[in-house]
């Protein structure tokens, strides 16, 4: 397989990683906040009680962060070489392309 294509399958992955991460983010922060009482461990949101959207959320944030390890170790000789990347004139251009 390409490295073109695994960069784009990671990236993919990524985005569809975070979108149900930073979802279950703001369903916990803005709908189901902790410290919500007496009865807070039964307030339910679209038919899932809090712990489960933790749970959700927990488990999308490690993927998510599987995936943006991965992304970063594909790109890894680009940081590596970013010094020579940035500069101006740069007639390294093989070093800069990840």
């Amino acid at each position: 397989m390409r490295r073109i294509t695994i960069n784009a399958l990671v990236d993919i992955g990524c985005l569809i990683t975070f979108i149900p991460s930073f979802v279950s983010g703001l369903v916990l922060f803005f709908v189901l906040p902790s410290g919500g009482g007496r009865w807070s461990s039964q307030t339910v949101y679209l038919g899932l009680a809090r712990d489960q959207w933790l749970n959700m959320h927990n488990y999308w944030s490690l993927a998510f962060s599987a995936m943006l390890i991965i992304h970063l170790i594909l790109h890894w000789m680009y940081f590596v070489n970013i010094r020579k990347c940035l500069k101006p004139g740069s007639k390294d251009t093989e070093a800069c392309e990840a």
